[in-house]
Protein backbone atom coordinates (compact mmCIF):
# COMPACT_ATOMS: atom_id res chain seq x y z
CA UNK A 1 0.00 0.00 0.00
CA UNK A 2 3.03 2.24 0.53
CA UNK A 3 4.35 1.95 -2.73
CA UNK A 4 0.69 2.33 -4.53
CA UNK A 5 0.33 5.74 -2.38
CA UNK A 6 4.06 6.85 -3.52
CA UNK A 7 2.94 5.90 -6.98
CA UNK A 8 0.02 8.16 -6.59
CA UNK A 9 2.06 10.91 -4.93
CA UNK A 10 4.34 10.36 -8.26
CA UNK A 11 1.72 10.69 -10.45
CA UNK A 12 0.45 14.11 -8.78
CA UNK A 13 3.90 15.96 -8.68
CA UNK A 14 4.12 14.67 -12.55
CA UNK A 15 1.05 16.02 -13.01
CA UNK A 16 1.83 19.43 -10.91
CA UNK A 17 4.90 19.41 -13.10
CA UNK A 18 3.53 19.43 -16.45
CA UNK A 19 0.31 21.51 -15.35
CA UNK A 20 3.29 24.01 -14.56
CA UNK A 21 5.47 23.67 -17.48
CA UNK A 22 2.49 24.28 -19.61
CA UNK A 23 1.29 27.26 -17.55
CA UNK A 24 4.76 28.55 -17.92
CA UNK A 25 4.75 27.93 -21.90
CA UNK A 26 1.06 29.32 -21.69
CA UNK A 27 2.64 32.35 -20.22
CA UNK A 28 5.32 33.01 -22.73
CA UNK A 29 2.74 33.07 -25.72
CA UNK A 30 0.59 35.26 -23.88
CA UNK A 31 3.54 37.01 -23.76
CA UNK A 32 4.55 37.24 -26.97
CA UNK A 33 1.24 37.62 -28.27
CA UNK A 34 0.72 40.70 -26.50
CA UNK A 35 3.87 42.08 -27.20
CA UNK A 36 2.29 41.15 -31.25
CA UNK A 37 -0.47 42.97 -30.63
CA UNK A 38 0.96 46.26 -29.07
CA UNK A 39 3.30 46.23 -31.88
CA UNK A 40 0.11 46.14 -34.72
CA UNK A 41 -1.10 48.58 -32.96
CA UNK A 42 1.57 51.02 -32.87
CA UNK A 43 2.09 50.28 -36.66
CA UNK A 44 -1.27 50.48 -37.02
CA UNK A 45 -2.16 54.12 -34.76
CA UNK A 46 -0.80 56.10 -37.82
CA UNK A 47 -2.88 54.43 -40.55
CA UNK A 48 -5.73 54.63 -38.74
CA UNK A 49 -5.22 58.00 -37.88
CA UNK A 50 -4.55 58.56 -41.43
CA UNK A 51 -7.88 57.06 -42.42
CA UNK A 52 -9.66 59.35 -40.39
CA UNK A 53 -8.18 62.19 -41.53
CA UNK A 54 -9.14 60.56 -45.19
CA UNK A 55 -13.13 59.91 -43.70
CA UNK A 56 -13.10 63.62 -42.52
CA UNK A 57 -11.79 65.19 -45.56
CA UNK A 58 -14.35 62.61 -47.69
CA UNK A 59 -17.26 64.28 -45.66
CA UNK A 60 -16.31 67.31 -46.24
CA UNK A 61 -16.10 67.11 -49.87
CA UNK A 62 -19.00 65.20 -50.21
CA UNK A 63 -20.66 68.29 -48.00
CA UNK A 64 -19.30 70.66 -50.24
CA UNK A 65 -20.46 68.78 -53.44
CA UNK A 66 -24.39 68.61 -52.27
CA UNK A 67 -24.01 71.91 -51.15
CA UNK A 68 -22.90 72.69 -55.01
CA UNK A 69 -25.12 70.43 -56.54
CA UNK A 70 -28.08 71.80 -54.74
CA UNK A 71 -27.29 75.79 -55.78
CA UNK A 72 -26.86 74.60 -59.37
CA UNK A 73 -30.56 73.20 -58.91
CA UNK A 74 -31.50 76.47 -57.60
CA UNK A 75 -29.75 78.41 -60.47
CA UNK A 76 -31.32 75.97 -63.12
CA UNK A 77 -34.98 76.91 -61.61
CA UNK A 78 -34.38 80.07 -61.67
CA UNK A 79 -33.13 79.97 -65.12
CA UNK A 80 -36.08 77.86 -66.48
CA UNK A 81 -38.23 80.64 -64.18
CA UNK A 82 -36.53 83.60 -66.32
CA UNK A 83 -36.98 81.49 -70.00
CA UNK A 84 -41.03 81.08 -69.19
CA UNK A 85 -41.28 84.18 -68.32
CA UNK A 86 -39.41 85.47 -71.47
CA UNK A 87 -40.86 82.83 -74.07
CA UNK A 88 -44.55 84.65 -72.40
CA UNK A 89 -42.86 88.08 -73.13
CA UNK A 90 -42.10 87.05 -76.83
CA UNK A 91 -45.61 85.54 -77.29
CA UNK A 92 -47.33 88.50 -76.40
CA UNK A 93 -45.34 90.61 -78.63
CA UNK A 94 -45.92 88.10 -81.49
CA UNK A 95 -49.47 88.99 -80.94
CA UNK A 96 -49.50 92.29 -80.81
CA UNK A 97 -47.61 92.54 -83.66
CA UNK A 98 -49.68 89.87 -86.31
CA UNK A 99 -52.46 92.35 -84.73
CA UNK A 100 -50.89 95.33 -86.36
CA UNK A 101 -49.49 93.80 -88.97
CA UNK A 102 -53.01 92.71 -90.25
CA UNK A 103 -54.29 95.77 -89.44
CA UNK A 104 -51.60 97.57 -91.92
CA UNK A 105 -52.31 94.99 -94.33
CA UNK A 106 -56.44 95.75 -94.36
CA UNK A 107 -55.59 99.59 -94.00
CA UNK A 108 -52.97 99.16 -96.71
CA UNK A 109 -55.96 96.88 -98.86
CA UNK A 110 -58.51 99.50 -98.36
CA UNK A 111 -56.41 102.70 -99.29
CA UNK A 112 -55.12 100.71 -102.78
CA UNK A 113 -59.02 99.94 -103.32
CA UNK A 114 -59.93 104.03 -102.68
CA UNK A 115 -57.25 105.18 -104.92
CA UNK A 116 -58.04 102.40 -107.69
CA UNK A 117 -61.98 104.39 -107.35
CA UNK A 118 -59.94 107.42 -107.21
CA UNK A 119 -58.76 106.76 -110.04
CA UNK A 120 -61.63 105.57 -112.04
CA UNK A 121 -63.55 108.56 -111.05
CA UNK A 122 -60.44 110.96 -112.36
CA UNK A 123 -60.41 109.58 -115.94
CA UNK A 124 -64.58 109.29 -115.93
CA UNK A 125 -64.20 113.35 -115.02
CA UNK A 126 -61.48 114.01 -117.93
CA UNK A 127 -63.35 112.42 -120.14
CA UNK A 128 -66.29 114.42 -119.75
CA UNK A 129 -64.72 117.46 -118.99
CA UNK A 130 -62.95 116.77 -122.66
CA UNK A 131 -59.88 115.65 -122.20
CA UNK A 132 -57.81 114.01 -124.10
CA UNK A 133 -55.69 111.27 -123.79
CA UNK A 134 -51.83 111.98 -125.20
CA UNK A 135 -49.89 109.25 -126.69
Amino acid sequence: MAVALVLIALVFVVIAVASALAARQAAREIHQLSQSIEMLHRDLAPAMSALQAVSGEGQRLATLVGHEADELVQDSRRLREGLRERLANLEAIYEVLEEEVEETALDLAVSLRNFRRGAGWFSRLRRLLGGRRRR
